[in-house]
């Protein structure tokens, strides 16, 4: 009998004493040898940013099955590695394109033109020469279609290259499918006072963008919004994300997502805002309850060790359903994260708990030495395993991106040093009982449906272990971003019961009795009865007994989605299967 999750503390003590622990296998080796020479981050002229800046993007560029780099460096070329299969890097930057010298601080990945390669764009401050002109942020285009390895610079042309025209600004950004057509949109941050910066961007599905701020976000004024990283992320359950932003000196947003295009500041009444100097943030069912929460990483400044500070620490939104969270970092033991900047969630020992990891630092006094932090999640609350796990980097971290390297189904972490080494710390769980699931998701049959299922949930069942959900989706962690898949824990488990992946558009794809230990791609078509990822006379022979019997591999019969199981269904489906979409 498979056990449910129960709500609150109380039950997930007795979770956690069920559930296989595996924090003395966890183990990270540091090899930043694995990255081409030189892999560093250099800080720009005396800017305001300078002490601040640094990004990694995880992606697979050349669609071949491995996770690559792109790295941010600040001042000069950035560096573009492409992964040779085994976790090995090699720089491919001027022969992609994508080595010319500039200013950047951060960036963000997807497929913003729905031709199944992977874009990148990068926030950039001015240029690496005189450095007086006011930064053009960078949108590469994927040639891969092409059948071209590289990318062409078409951000002007796109209408994303300025976000600010009084200065120079522009920080963490975010792609996400806000208005569900199917196209990536953009949200990009602005952290100067008043720069006029902070901007959302609509993708016009041609190629280009449209600033559409002054409506979609109309009466949210984010002119003093001091932003660092932005997320869409459905909070509610009804599909159309939320816009997540976290901010410095206390202006961290709540934007709730009106379906009809515009959204409404929620701050306040959702007990969100609360972070003094929100920097980074992820998202993640922490509590295993299937809620998504947010955690925003701030200056611990009211803690015995920094108390002249003032600050907050960070923030755990735990949430509630209906847009309202309760704030519980100090009570599950992750407030105090010193000067706090990327973070991301993952299972890094796969027990089936929400791990997270944070990088920090200042350079100034006594936060310069601070160490990065590994939260392994015990059921109700986090311990920090960071030392214990040689996940050690005391020095200024920035951005931080997680991403399996190897294909070996556990994550590894790429930390940035300001003006210091990009730091590769891989990650040697090695156990009997440390089974995972790895899930990528294949949306290029639905033009209606974002690329790579951004936006998608994946749930997964496993026998005495509680549900778990992952999201699917880009978005900063702090100037960086994570690979785009949905990757579980699943301890001495040989088989997934039931995994369900619920799409933007509402439907739902379903397999059960998955093995585990395997990466996984799920692929959209409403055709693929069984969810084999082929379309085939088996799908034809299962949906007709699934019509007759009324139960099958999607729960039931009712293919369109309408509430009733129908002839109407049937005539769908047919067509569906018949017009070979899939």
């Amino acid at each position: 009998m498979r056990l449910r999750a129960l709500k609150g503390v109380g039950g997930l003590a007795l979770l956690a004493a069920i559930a296989p622990a595996a924090h003395a296998q966890l183990h990270f080796t540091r090899d930043d040898a694995r990255l081409a020479s030189g892999c560093v981050h250099v800080q720009p002229p005396p800017l305001f940013f300078k002490n601040m800046a640094g990004g990694v993007m995880a992606g697979d560029f050349n669609r071949d099955g491995a996770q690559d780099l792109y790295l941010v460096t600040g001042n000069g070329p950035d560096r573009f590695l492409i992964n040779d299969g085994t976790g090995t890097f090699r720089d491919e930057a001027i022969a992609w394109g994508v080595g010319d010298p500039h200013y950047g601080v951060g960036g963000c990945v997807g497929d913003y033109d729905g031709d199944g390669w992977l874009d990148i764009f990068v926030a950039s401050v001015g240029d690496a020469i005189g450095g007086t002109r006011i930064g053009a942020h960078r949108l590469y285009r994927n040639l891969g279609a092409q059948g071209t390895d590289g990318f062409e610079q078409v951000a002007l042309a796109a209408g994303v290259a300025f976000t600010s025209f009084a200065t120079h600004d522009g920080w963490g950004s975010a792609f996400g499918d806000y208005d569900l057509d199917g196209d990536l949109d953009l949200f990009v941050c602005a952290w100067v006072n008043a720069s006029g910066g902070n901007k959302l961007f609509i993708n016009n599905g041609n190629g280009t963008f449209s600033d559409v701020t002054p409506t979609a976000l109309a009466g949210i004024d984010l002119t003093f919004m001091h932003g660092f990283s932005p997320r869409f992320q459905d909070m509610d359950g009804d599909r159309y994300p939320e816009l997540l932003l976290a901010a410095d000196f206390g202006t961290s947003h709540y934007l709730v997502n009106n379906t009809d295009g515009t959204f409404t500041d929620a701050t306040g009444p959702a007990g969100v805002g609360l972070d003094t100097n929100g920097m980074g943030h992820c998202v993640g069912d922490f509590n295993a309850d299937g809620l998504l929460d947010w955690y925003v990483t701030s200056i611990a400044g009211t803690t015995a060790s920094y108390p002249g500070i003032p600050g907050t620490g960070n923030m755990l939104y735990i949430n509630q359903g209906a847009h309202v969270y309760t704030e519980e970092s100090v009570a599950r033991n992750v407030t105090d994260g010193r000067w706090g900047w990327g973070t991301d969630a993952a299972d890094f020992d796969h027990d089936g708990k929400l791990d997270i990891v944070e990088t920090n630092g200042w350079a100034d006094g006594i936060w310069y030495t601070d160490p990065s932090f590994l939260y392994l999640n015990n059921g109700p609350d986090f311990t920090d395993h960071a030392a214990t796990c040689n996940l050690v980097h005391a020095d200024q971290g920035r951005g931080l991106a997680i991403l399996d390297i190897e294909n070996d189904g556990d994550m590894d972490v790429v930390i940035v040093t300001n003006d210091g080494p990009f730091a590769l710390y891989v990650n040697e769980l090695t156990s009997p009982n440390t089974g995972w699931l790895r899930v990528f998701l294949d949306t290029s049959a639905e033009p209606m449906l974002a690329p790579d299922g951004v936006g998608a949930i994946v749930r997964i069942e496993v026998a005495g272990m509680p549900d778990m959900m992952r999201p699917v989706g880009g978005g900063s962690t702090y100037l960086s971003q994570s690979e785009l898949s949905a990757h579980f824990g699943v301890g001495a488990a040989a088989t997934i019961d039931k995994l369900e992946v619920t799409w933007p558009n509402g439907r739902t794809s379903t397999k059960y009795n998955v093995p585990s230990d395997q990466t996984i791609t799920i692929r959209y078509c409403p055709a693929d009865w069984n969810v084999d990822n082929t379309v085939n006379d088996q799908d034809f022979f299962d949906w007709v007994n699934d019509f007759f019997s009324g139960a099958g591999p999607q729960g039931g019969s009712d293919f369109n989605q309408d509430g009733f199981e129908n002839d109407q269904d049937w005539f769908d489906f047919t067509n569906a299967f018949f017009s070979g979409a899939c």
